[in-house]
């Protein structure tokens, strides 16, 4: 028999032993007008759950605000968890409706965190710390590339652009698909072999045959056919490394690993190894071309 909210949220509150999960989700805003510098308060949902909405404390150097979200309880850890999803689904939702920026920072593959109610957290203690370069360093290395480096081509412009602002991102996630994706602009699409042309146009015949009408199936088909004729960008990317680096098979490795990595996580959400270090992926990535490439009309090693 199930039991009304109000039922449910005294049980939580009284019995925390019964109840002993919850998930745990952090945010990071742009500001905390968006959320009407709300802080320290807790909402009671309608299954009979509650939230709590704390700040969470910040580097002295970042923007914008950070915030915990505790939803409690449950009875087990994968009720925790999938509520958990269910939160996290419902704020950017509404962060999307009300138009302001959110962005939720995840220690693992799931949005949320769970944990045990009834365990103490302990004595705990926070700190930050910089690491940098001299300032005489940063600017002997600007002037010296603005004295030595010619004009910088577009595309090799967007891809130090790409690698450049990959470390700002605050996820694994993001700051590996973007040092993954530094690599495309640098990557130029070729035409494979007239063998591999020959297929393709008689495919398109076959088409043609069997749909004679134009249609928008057709059409899409037929760009789809038509791209067979060119590599991929994951093939192009291996090549341009392999020509840069004709001796280096371990960036050629690292590079395609990396991209089908990328595949994974695109079109899942995740890697299909769950135990993937994407940090030590991306740094493996950030040895390839692009870390050394000259901002030239064509990339060129050092």
């Amino acid at each position: 028999m199930s039991k009304s909210p109000e039922e449910e949220r005294a049980l939580i509150l009284s019995h925390p032993a019964k109840r002993p999960y919850g998930a745990r989700i952090r945010v990071h805003l742009q500001t905390a007008a968006s959320i009407g510098h709300l802080e320290g308060v807790c909402l009671p949902l309608q299954t009979g759950t509650f939230v709590t909405l704390s700040r969470r404390a910040k580097a002295p150097w970042e923007a914008g605000d950070r915030f915990a979200l505790d939803l409690e309880g449950f009875p087990t850890a994968s009720d925790a968890e999938r509520a958990g999803r269910r939160l996290a689904g419902a704020l950017l939702w509404t962060a999307i409706k009300l138009r302001f920026p959110l962005r939720i920072e995840y220690q693992t593959y799931e949005p949320s965190m769970v944990y045990e109610r009834q365990r103490g957290g302990g004595a705990s203690l926070t700190a930050f710390a910089t690491t940098g370069w001299s300032s005489e360093a940063f600017l002997d290395q600007l002037r010296r590339a603005y004295a030595t480096l010619p004009e910088t081509d577009p595309q090799v412009l967007l891809s130090m652009e790409i690698f450049a602002g990959a470390k700002v991102e605050t996820s694994e996630r993001a700051r590996f698909l973007a040092c993954v994706s530094a690599l495309e602009p640098l990557a130029a699409e070729q035409p494979l072999s007239s063998d591999v042309a020959d297929f393709v146009d008689d495919c398109l015949r076959h088409l043609r045959e069997k749909l004679p009408d134009e249609s928008a199936v057709r059409a899409s088909l037929e760009g789809r056919l038509h791209n067979l004729r060119r590599e991929s960008i994951r093939q192009a990317t291996k090549r341009v490394v392999a020509e840069t680096l004709p001796h280096d098979t371990v960036a050629v490795s690292a590079v395609d690993y990396a991209y089908r990595l990328r595949s994974q996580i695109i079109h899942s959400g995740r890697p299909e190894d769950l135990d993937t270090d994407l940090h030590a992926e991306g740094e493996r990535v950030s040895c390839s071309p692009v870390q050394d490439v000259r901002p030239t009309s064509r990339p060129t090693i050092d």
